[in-house]
């Protein structure tokens, strides 16, 4: 962090203490009529995972060993795990969850009173009333109540223009869900609603993606605007302008970014995901859409044949102010067959320190070829990359062969490089071929790598010119390559946040001549 944003830092977080930290400012949110109750409730509607939920209930180390702050804003995944498990137990659990908060956080806090924190508990608190309201007091009630009254007074005062992405949607849904419950609501909800669709338009590309490139990202954003639609729904208001075309457009793009398997594919900081949510996404939005074959403006390209299914990263690195979650990872694919992944790329890991998440979003953690151990884009302190390469891709077909050409200049200014990328995949699905060609200054170091799914089994053979693959189903696939000689190597996966042991295919050498062609191909091994 530079010297002069840190003190910008300081100077803030001082003022704010000033201004919102003392006894007066609560008083000032305390201050009219305090509601004993809640009018409007909307429940939840998507699901929980009950095992969690049970853990929870049986005691497991969990956010009751502490009450920090990073513990108790799992609050939300929390409340709708337990509403999974459903029983009284679950329910006085939820209740104690919030009473939790309220002893150490009721005040006024830089982290727990943030703008996005603070929105999504309002709406969790409010959306998950109707499974904990049984368990607790009238007295209890009150109290809650009061404090989200607080709680939302403060969210309408400070209310930035400038949220974008998951955080801005997270504020805007606490912003309505007071709107509907609390004296002078009508002011919030239309500010909520100005800011909405100005978020909108600067946020959904127009093939319908979001613009941070990051396939969860645009999950989670389908799943608050639907949130968004059925509150105005049963709210009686008028639903914004905006709001029904942006979940029309995105819903094919939610498509695109699945595997076989249902979850997401990773990119830029994404992760699987669970199909069971896709799913309730995919159903509440209430449309039916094709899948579509690429994302033009975003940068993405699908290629789906028999069983097989490809996705390209034919993009640069989103913008820095959406992209804090972006990779550097130009060009890279993933491919799987069925319900199985073989090829991915490595994912984020979720909480994880500057070191791990620089690892992470290395053009070395992903499908592609590098130069020098370097990476193609810059990876920024704070997370996220930034790149000023021209990336190019064209698409056509032939004789059933769909085929994708990309290029980026990322290492041209380094390196003298540019890296072009041939895939094309059978009519049958069952033969994927590459070209990677390495154009420009000779005497470079350059590395191709395929990371493999930790379910992926694999082996050299014909004397490291090809490498055996075996997916827990008992399909095997052949890597051969026609120069150089693959090494087998470990590597990680982070396909839900958590790193787990895996393999890498990798082949090395020096560029010797201009341009140098490494040729590469995936079949299926017939039984």
């Amino acid at each position: 962090m530079k010297p002069a944003t840190k003190i910008l830092k300081q100077v803030r977080r001082g003022v704010q203490n000033v201004a919102y930290g003392n006894v007066l400012y609560q008083k000032i949110l305390a201050s009219g009529e305090v509601m004993d109750r809640l009018h409007f409730t909307l429940p939840d509607s998507w699901p929980g995972d009950a095992q969690a939920g049970l853990a929870l209930i049986a005691g497991q180390r969990s956010m009751f060993d502490s009450p920090s702050a990073s513990a108790l804003r799992n609050m939300t995944v929390s409340l709708r795990n337990l509403r999974a498990v459903g029983t009284d137990a679950a329910r006085h659990m939820a209740a104690r969850l919030i009473e939790e908060w309220l002893e150490h956080h009721d005040f006024w806090d830089e982290i727990e009173w943030s703008p996005a924190i603070l929105g999504d508990r309002i709406a969790s608190w409010v959306s998950f009333y109707e499974f904990y309201g049984s368990a607790i007091s009238p007295a209890f009630t009150a109290r809650l109540t009061a404090s989200l009254q607080r709680q939302w007074k403060h969210l309408v005062r400070t209310m930035p223009p400038s949220l974008t992405g998951l955080a801005g949607l997270q504020a805007l849904r606490g912003l309505i869900y007071g709107g509907l419950n609390f004296e002078e609501g009508e002011k919030a909800l239309g500010l909520a609603c100005d800011l909405l669709q100005r978020q909108l338009a600067a946020e959904i590309r127009p093939d319908g993606a979001h613009i941070s490139r990051n396939p969860s990202t645009h999950l989670h954003m389908l799943r608050y605007l639907a949130d968004l639609r059925a509150i105005f729904k049963a709210s009686g208001l008028e639903i914004p302008d905006a709001l029904r075309p942006a979940i029309a457009v995105m819903l094919p793009v939610l498509k695109f970014y699945r595997h076989g398997d249902g979850g997401l594919a990773l990119f830029h900081g994404s992760r699987e995901e669970t199909p069971l949510l896709i799913d309730a996404i995919i159903t509440q939005t209430e449309g039916r859409s094709r899948i579509l074959r690429r994302l033009a403006d975003t940068g993405y390209e699908r290629i789906t044949a028999g069983r097989s299914i490809l996705i390209a990263d034919a993009g640069k690195p989103p913008p820095r102010m959406y992209g804090k979650t972006g990779h550097a990872g130009l060009l890279s694919f993933e491919f799987g067959q069925g319900r199985e992944r073989l090829i991915v790329n490595c994912g984020a890991m979720e909480s994880a320190d500057a070191e791990w998440r620089a690892a992470c979003a290395a053009t070395a953690a992903h499908s592609t070829t590098t130069i020098e151990d370097t990476n193609a884009c810059e990876l920024l302190p704070t997370g996220g990359a930034t790149s000023a390469a021209q990336v190019s891709v064209q698409r056509y077909e032939q004789n059933g062969t769909q085929y994708v050409d990309m290029t980026h200049d990322g290492y041209r200014p380094g390196f003298g490089i540019t890296h072009q990328r041939h895939l094309n995949l059978s009519a049958d699905g069952e033969t994927l071929q590459g070209r990677d060609i390495l154009s420009g200054a000779v005497g470079r170091n350059f590395s191709l790598r395929w990371h493999l799914h930790p379910s992926v089994q694999a082996s050299l053979a014909q004397s490291g010119q090809a490498a055996l693959l075996r997916t827990p189903s008992g399909s095997g696939w052949r890597l051969r390559i026609e120069r150089g000689e693959l090494g087998l190597e470990p590597s990680i996966y982070c396909g839900n946040g958590t790193p787990r042991r895996s393999l890498q295919l990798r082949v090395s050498g020096r560029t010797e001549k201009d341009p140098t062609e490494l040729a590469w191909t995936l079949v299926r091994e017939k039984k």
